[in-house]
């Protein structure tokens, strides 16, 4: 699944905080789905992801 495809499912929203995480956790990009640090990556394969009751949602990278 690639990023792009998260942000059709509708689990997040513009005030919805997203961290793209590499392998071993180091932050790649942190922002809103519109930022363009975000959008780099729509096209990435994804290992996992995991949304928090604060609105946090992290993403981490094959």
């Amino acid at each position: 699944m690639t990023i792009g495809k998260i942000f059709e499912l509708s689990l997040i929203d513009d005030k919805t905080s997203i961290w793209i995480r590499d392998k071993e956790l180091h932050v790649l990009a942190h922002g809103n789905w519109y930022q363009d640090n975000i959008l780099e990556y729509e096209d990435r394969e994804i290992e996992s992801f995991t949304w928090q009751d604060d609105n946090q949602f992290y993403i981490d990278l094959k």
